[in-house]
């Protein structure tokens, strides 16, 4: 069996779920429970196949995982260079088919920090015929920068907020994120080597930085604006989503966090002025905006990359 390393552990108060009474209290305290949309990157191919998991069988079991869990309208930010990998649309049919709405995540998931921004309004109007065809008459003008980076200067980050406000688009800011992207490769490649000590480790991690990054969010939320803003949390539609998800969604309701659509979430006063701030790294709104009022960062573990880099080879 592969020898597993572990990262420094977490607060091992992020892994316990406060109880029902916990949630009752705390609503009882602020007069509401927290919100969060769920929002999810990288239609229709994201990361490695696990074995015998196709991207509409991925597809398929996001979307029943979310349907069981009564979550409200998911979208789904589309890269439609990948319909290489799904020439059929069938994962952008299964969403579409589940009433969730699509947005623009650019053709190709290009970085705006390592191109130009007309490269990069062009790879947005590149997606907008697939959006269209899928998204038919109903709107889909919300964009979500891949890697969170929305120019590295100042003048670039202008040119192309100026293009978005006159393509009629919304930016889906993020205030929850835990790098869940980094698990379905290793996943794929742990189940492909029958290695379930290494995917038992997976999705312990896997569930203590979603832990952290919602403990972290609500601080973070409090710290900028003195109260407990409307979230919205980064997800991917990816193959350890399928197995993690269910449990994610246990998470979130045991934490007391209700379910709301992105439009719902982003109508929070908090989402009309964003930071004006070149985007060196992929932050989100939260992380920007401590910068913006100049309040330190809060102590948090990191994503253990190496291990997982190196997991199942």
């Amino acid at each position: 069996m592969q020898s597993i390393r572990w990262p420094i552990a977490l607060i091992a108060l992020l892994l316990a779920a406060p109880t029902d009474g916990t949630c009752a209290q705390q609503e009882a305290v602020t007069g509401a429970r927290p919100e969060v949309a769920l929002t999810f990157d990288d239609l229709p191919a994201h990361g490695d196949l696990p074995p015998g998991l196709g991207r509409a069988g991925i597809a398929r079991k996001v979307v029943a995982a979310l349907r069981a869990a009564h979550a409200p309208a998911v979208y789904g930010f589309v890269n439609a260079k990948e319909l290489d990998e799904d020439p059929h649309g069938r994962v952008l049919k299964i969403w579409r088919a589940a009433g969730f709405p699509l947005g623009n995540h650019t053709y190709s998931h290009l970085d705006l920090n390592a191109n130009s921004a007309e490269a990069f309004e062009q790879d947005i109007l590149l997606n907008e015929p697939t959006l269209r065809k899928y998204m038919k008459d109903h709107d889909w003008h919300w964009l979500r920068y891949p890697y969170l980076r929305a120019g590295d200067t100042l003048e670039k980050h202008h040119a192309v907020a100026a293009f978005l406000k006159a393509h009629g688009y919304r930016v889906a800011e993020v205030t929850l994120d835990f790098d869940d992207y980094a698990y379905n490769d290793p996943y794929a490649r742990c189940l492909a080597r029958h290695n379930q000590a290494a995917i038992d480790w997976l999705k312990e991690s896997y569930l203590s930085r979603a832990a952290e990054s919602l403990e972290l969010g609500q601080k973070m939320s409090d710290l900028v604006y003195g109260r407990e803003i409307k979230h919205v949390m980064l997800l991917h539609i990816g193959g350890f989503e399928t197995v993690m998800l269910p449990q994610l969604l246990d998470l979130l309701a045991q934490r007391g966090f209700k379910l709301i659509t992105l439009e719902e979430a982003e109508s929070d006063p908090a989402y009309a002025a964003g930071p004006d701030l070149p985007s060196l790294r992929g932050e989100t709104l939260l992380q920007q905006m401590m910068t913006v009022r100049h309040i330190a960062p809060l102590p948090h573990s990191e994503i253990p990359f190496d291990t997982l880099g190196t997991l199942c080879r």
